[in-house]
Order: structure tokens, then sequence, then C-alpha cells
């Protein structure tokens, strides 16, 4: 089963190569099952956290083995070359959901806990309490993705619909569903949507995006390693 699981990803990896995807394979990160795909962000060009959660085995029931989720990051210093692993506290049964990063400063946001490091992760203070977790999520991590106003989208008189936008001062990207099944088309504006140009279509996948400025468009495909999409 494990065998033919990872054919599928080697397809569908393959399946993109002709794509405008960059892909930086690091070191530190191994090929144990995982899902490190549903949390992205990146401070600059080199630091970035990647993350998620992994499945542990837990307790035995009459129904069989039950899995639990443990949260699992790995921070780059390097713009993906190589990996740090974060240790959380064992006892933590959740999924990181969303990381904020600058300088020092690591937040992760949990299913019921927000966590802060001033030293990038070696060390954490927990947060609990409702009110100091909003805080916090309100004060550092905001979302990367930006509300669609109108999903339908026109680009020289073909039809398309937005299926993501992500946006900030400097550039705009969005990924539209289009004529083709399962397959994904970016576009980008650097003057806030008012003129667009065609990026790529690739096959279309649910892993996170991440825009840095006017630059780059970042996500991580396990277990090949970070991409980044060249924006100019």
């Amino acid at each position: 089963m494990k065998i033919f699981l990872y054919s599928i990803v080697i397809l569908l990896f393959c399946s993109c190569e002709s794509s405008k995807w960059e892909t930086i394979r690091g070191q530190g990160i191994n090929d144990e099952s995982k899902s490190i795909d549903n949390v992205i962000y990146f401070e600059n060009e080199n630091s970035g956290v990647v993350g998620g959660f992994t499945l542990i085995s837990g307790r035995r029931s009459k129904f069989g083995v039950t899995l639990s989720p443990i949260p699992i990051l790995y921070l780059t210093s390097d713009g993906g070359k190589k990996w740090r692993e974060i240790k959380f506290d064992t006892t933590l049964k959740q999924s990181v959901l969303n990381a904020y990063l600058h300088l020092d400063t690591l937040i992760c946001e949990l299913d019921s806990v927000v966590l802060l490091s001033f030293d990038k992760g070696y060390t954490f203070r927990t947060y609990s309490d409702s009110s100091q977790r909003s805080a916090l999520i309100n004060k550092y991590i905001k979302g990367n993705k930006s509300k669609i106003k109108n999903h339908k989208f026109t680009f020289k008189e073909n039809v398309y619909y937005k299926k993501e936008l992500f946006q900030n001062n400097l550039a705009s990207v969005i990924v539209c569903y289009g004529p083709e099944t399962l397959t994904d088309y970016y576009f980008v504006s650097f003057d806030k949507g008012k003129n667009w140009t065609f990026l790529q279509k690739a096959f279309g996948d649910n892993r996170q995006r991440f825009l840095l400025k006017d630059k780059y468009l970042y996500c991580y495909r396990f277990p090949f390693g970070l991409q980044r999409l060249k924006l100019k």
C-alpha cells in the first residue's frame, strides 16, 4: 500500500515537472509519513517554516489502535536547503494550524493553544486562555489567503473561476479553476488587479501557499522539498 501511495505521489509530481515551480530538495526532513504542507510562512527568502502534523499510535481498544495527531514544524534559515525540526511538548496531541516567524520570534497556533518562542522554537511559552490566544493570533498571525469577492475571472476572453487569492501591497496572485479538469491556472498582478499576467497552469492540489512580497509564491511538496514560483 505504501509503495502504491508513493507511486501516485511521484506520478503527480512528475506531471508538474514541466511547470515553472522550482523545487529545492533540502536536508533535515525524513521521508516518514507526515503532513507538512498545511502550514507555511516565510519572513524573507531565507527564513521560513512549514508544518502541520504527523500521526502516532495511541491507545488500543476493541476497535483497534487509535491514531493521534502530534504537531510538527520545520524551520529553515537558508531558503529550504536545510531544515531543523521544532521540538514540541510530547503531551500535545494537536496539529499546527498557523505559524508566524520574525527574527527570533516564532508563534504557533494549534487547535487549543498558542505557543510563543523568542529563540526560534528552542523553548516555548504556552497560552491556553482564550483571550490571550485571540490577542496573539490577532496581533501576529494573519491569514495569507484573502477573501474572494467575485469568483468569476476573465482573461483574454477566457472565463475562469477563482479558487484562491493571495495579496499584499506589492502583488496579487490568483489560482483559478479553468477548462481542464484538476488543473490550476495562476495569474499575477502588480497594480492591485488592474492588469493581470498569466503565470502558468499546473496539476491542482490543496497545499497551502505563501506569497512573499512580489518575488515568489511558496509551497512545500512532501517528500520532494520546498517549491517556489517566480512572479517576475
